[in-house]
């Protein structure tokens, strides 16, 4: 597998069989990678993929650009705690859409403090 565009030190991109892109996570996954290079499957913790239009796909990049891994974990224990409880599964999807408010929430939070 190798890397279609890297997003930052924790995310990059791929393509799949299809040339559909795929959204890789882990912590440095991205450091010091550029397109082209081989992509370490150890350090793969998430995977997602997209089925939407470009503009779509560049606007999730971009969003992916300023969440951290941490933001993500979170994201995720919040999502598997929740599916335990309501017995029911959640699209990757919603990772990615609570990581954004996980991130603007203490975006805010840090923004009272200084």
């Amino acid at each position: 597998m190798k890397i279609f565009k890297v997003i930052n030190n924790n995310i990059v991109i791929t393509l799949d069989q299809n040339n559909q892109e795929i959204i890789l996570m882990g912590r440095g996954l991205g450091f010091k990678q550029r397109p082209g290079n081989n992509i370490d499957e150890n350090l793969i913790e998430k995977r997602f993929s997209l089925s939407s239009s470009d503009n779509e796909e560049s606007s999730v990049s971009q969003l992916l650009s300023n969440i951290s891994l941490e933001d993500i974990r979170v994201a995720t224990q919040i999502l598997n705690y929740a599916e335990d409880i309501f017995n029911t599964n959640v699209s990757n999807s919603k990772i990615i859409t609570l990581s954004d408010h996980i991130h603007s929430a203490l975006e805010r939070y840090n923004s009272v403090l200084s």
